[in-house]
């Protein structure tokens, strides 16, 4: 069976079988969808306490963050397949995040978030 796309010319096949089985070995990936972002956005965002959850130069930053500002950023991003889960995600400031994307920073949670910094 296929199924029309108004955006392409052609008709869509449905993906094979054999396509989800090919990494057996992997966990599966978790992919929210907007309510259960939502609820990990809340999570995150307790968890944080109001302060960035970053380890800049050694210690934790400084900064405070709010509900209508802070950013939800991915350790492992989704592209590289991360998962969306709370083990996975740092609730930041905005300038510690776009630090990550136009700098080349990398996130890392404080030692006292999960432990250890890795």
């Amino acid at each position: 069976m296929t199924h029309w796309n108004p955006l392409r010319r052609s008709a869509l096949r449905p993906k094979s079988k054999l396509a989800k089985v090919s990494a057996p070995w992997r966990s599966p990936k978790v992919r929210l969808d907007a309510i259960g972002m939502r609820d990990l956005r809340i999570l995150a965002y307790q968890r944080a306490a109001g302060q960035c959850e970053n380890l800049v130069q050694g210690e934790r930053c400084r900064r405070m963050i709010w509900w209508s500002t802070y950013h939800l950023a991915h350790l492992v991003s989704r592209g590289r397949g991360g998962s969306d889960c709370l083990e996975n995600v740092l609730a930041t400031c905005p300038e510690c995040h776009l630090a990550e994307h136009r700098q080349g920073r990398k996130l890392r949670p404080y030692e006292g978030l999960f432990g250890a910094a890795p």
